[in-house]
């Protein structure tokens, strides 16, 4: 999926067999190339640092995801740093408390949430960003997290620090009666 200039979100998606109410899409081998198998080298990152969690923006209000959709264990909270592209050219540093499955090292951001705090944010800074797309690109650490906000460092030293996701999974609600 494309975004603007060398911005590029690279979405492997879940596995089969979820064992709860939402299941994993799934993409062909033959869409991913390389007889499925991705090759770390040909990954293009747009963070200097390691990959980290594999990423879930859940667009479903009524899902709150106390539970993981992939394993089915409980999720905990974990306040991060994340950082935001939002088109036109706009980032966004918002240390955010997402829901985390430490089993499956999935982290999951809240669509209807970031929306919200994007909206009063750039309401007030700059109106024109309001209702434009914007992408989670991933994560910082928090010390350096705070040394950016702190010194009011340039972009180039966030990219510096961050770490991409591991990969993005959407999962879908499944259809028909349950028990």
């Amino acid at each position: 999926m494309r975004i603007t200039g060398t911005l590029l979100l690279w979405a492997i998606l879940g596995k089969q067999g979820c064992p709860s109410v939402y299941r994993s899409l799934n993409v062909n081998k033959e869409e991913r190339g390389n007889n499925g198998e991705e090759d770390e080298k040909d990954t293009p990152r747009l963070g200097k640092q390691p990959p980290r969690y594999r990423f879930f923006l859940n667009p479903y209000q009524d899902a709150r995801f106390s539970t993981c959709p992939q394993c089915a264990n409980k999720t905990g909270q974990r306040k991060l740093p994340l950082f935001i592209h939002i088109d036109p050219k706009q980032p966004l540093l918002l240390n955010k408390t997402c829901r985390y499955c430490s089993h499956c090292d999935l982290l999951i951001a809240h669509q209807n949430e970031l929306d919200e705090i994007i909206t009063r944010v750039f309401t007030v800074l700059n109106p024109e960003i309001v209702g434009n797309k914007y992408l989670v690109i991933g994560t910082l650490d928090r010390a350096d997290w705070k040394r950016i906000d702190q010194d009011k460092l340039p972009i180039q030293d966030s990219i510096e620090a961050l770490h991409d996701f591991k990969e993005a999974v959407m999962f879908k609600p499944m259809g028909g009666w349950r028990r």
